[in-house]
C-alpha cells in the first residue's frame, strides 16, 4: 500500500514521518529527493543552472538553495519550469522505492500542487490552524512573520486538500498526543479502514 503524507506548512508532516520511522517504517522524503537534484553529480544539475543562471552557484560551483528559493518564490512561471525538471526524478524515486515495502510511506508536501494523488492508494493530510502554522514557521524555520504569511498564502487552501484526502490529522496537540493519534490512525490503516 502506497501512502502519501502531506499537509499545510509547518503542520507536522516531518514529525509524523519521524514517528513512523521510530515505529519501524520506511518513509520516503520527497524534499530530500528534490535536494539531491541540486548536487553536481545529479543529471538535473546542468538543466537547473541553464534555467536559473550561474548566479545560483557559489565559488565551488555548488548550487546555493537560498538563491534558488529567492528566485522561484517571486516568479511562479520559473518555479513551474524548475518543477518540470525536478519532479520526474522524484516520481521515479517514489516508484522505485515503493516496490520494496508492504506499507510504503512518502512525505510529499506538494502532493496536490503537483497533482500526484493518483500515485498513491491513500492520502494522510496533516493540518493545523493558521496561527499555529505561522508561529511554528517563525520559531522553527526562521522565517520572518511576513515571509511566513506570504508562504502560507501561496499554498492551496486546506479545504481543497481535506476533501481529497482519506484521513485528516489535526496537529494542534502535544507531541505525545499527536503520536497517539498517529498510532491510532496507523492501526486503522493496517486493518483496512480507509477513513
Amino acid at each position: 500500500m502506497k501512502i502519501a503524507i502531506t499537509g499545510s506548512m509547518s503542520s507536522g508532516k516531518s514529525v509524523c514521518s519521524n514517528i513512523l520511522r521510530e515505529l519501524g517504517y520506511y518513509v520516503f522524503d520527497s524534499d530530500l529527493a528534490a535536494k539531491s537534484c541540486y548536487e553536481k553529480s545529479h543529471p538535473a544539475y546542468k538543466d537547473i543552472i541553464q534555467l536559473l543562471g550561474e548566479e545560483i552557484l557559489d565559488e565551488e560551483k555548488e548550487i546555493v538553495l537560498s538563491k534558488v528559493s529567492s528566485i522561484i518564490f517571486n516568479n511562479p512561471s520559473t518555479r513551474i519550469k524548475l518543477e518540470e525538471i525536478i519532479h520526474p526524478y522524484i516520481k521515479d524515486e517514489i516508484i522505485k522505492h515503493s516496490k520494496n515495502y508492504e506499507f510504503f510511506f512518502a512525505e510529499v508536501p506538494l502532493l496536490f500542487e503537483a497533482s500526484w494523488q493518483d500515485m498513491f492508494d491513500y492520502i494522510l493530510l496533516i493540518t493545523t490552524s493558521k496561527e499555529i502554522s505561522l508561529d511554528r514557521s517563525v520559531k522553527q524555520r526562521g522565517f520572518t512573520k511576513e515571509e511566513a504569511i506570504k508562504r502560507f498564502n501561496a499554498q492551496l487552501d486546506v479545504s481543497y486538500k481535506i476533501v481529497r484526502s482519506n484521513y485528516v490529522l489535526y496537529n494542534d496537540k502535544t507531541i505525545n498526543e499527536f503520536k497517539n493519534d498517529i498510532i491510532s490512525w496507523l492501526d486503522k490503516v493496517k486493518n483496512g479502514v480507509k477513513n
